[in-house]
């Protein structure tokens, strides 16, 4: 339901009793007038679906060069573009709408899978970092996949590398 909102505060009971069966698809202003009916979207990047009304869908399609953002994929694409000032708007929102492809495809499909893979790469960056600042055995560079062994104490051979992803 859409709440009645500030400006309608004053009405009576019974007028507030009929008008809100018109207000359950429709959307007010803050001075009562009408903005128009609520119709769902799916956003472009991980596909879920709000009900919002066409000039606030306007507005957010001219703003992220026509394609619809909810809410959260917009603030993961501002912070994309705070990290990055060079990344244009429509090259930030491709960047999210393939990080939630990825995600859908592979922790949705297969969480366990997608947890041995977050650890190794835990501990590829783990030991990149150590070789880096030339406290670990390794060489700056040197990850679970490298030649080397041992790196960084880990003992784990190339061939047992999981190479899934």
């Amino acid at each position: 339901r859409v709440p009645i909102h500030a400006c309608m505060h004053g009405q009576n009971l019974a007028m507030h009793a009929r008008v809100r069966s018109y207000c359950s698809t429709t959307h007010f202003s803050l001075c009562g007038e009408v903005v128009g009916e609520a119709r769902s979207v799916q956003c472009d990047c991980c596909g879920i679906a709000e009900e919002c009304t066409p000039t606030y869908i306007g507005r957010v399609r001219a703003h992220f060069h026509g394609k619809w953002v909810c809410g959260l994929c917009a603030e993961a694409v501002k912070e994309r573009q705070q990290r990055d000032p060079d990344l244009a708007v429509a090259a930030a929102v491709d960047a999210t709408a393939a990080l939630c492809q990825r995600f859908n495809s592979t922790v949705r499909l297969n969480p366990k899978l997608s947890l041995a893979s977050s650890m190794r790469d835990i501990a590829r960056k783990s030991c990149q970092h150590r070789g880096a600042t030339g406290s670990g055995t390794c060489t700056a560079g040197a990850g679970i996949n490298s030649s080397d062994a041992a790196c960084c104490g880990a003992g784990r051979a190339t061939s047992c590398a999981l190479r899934y992803v």
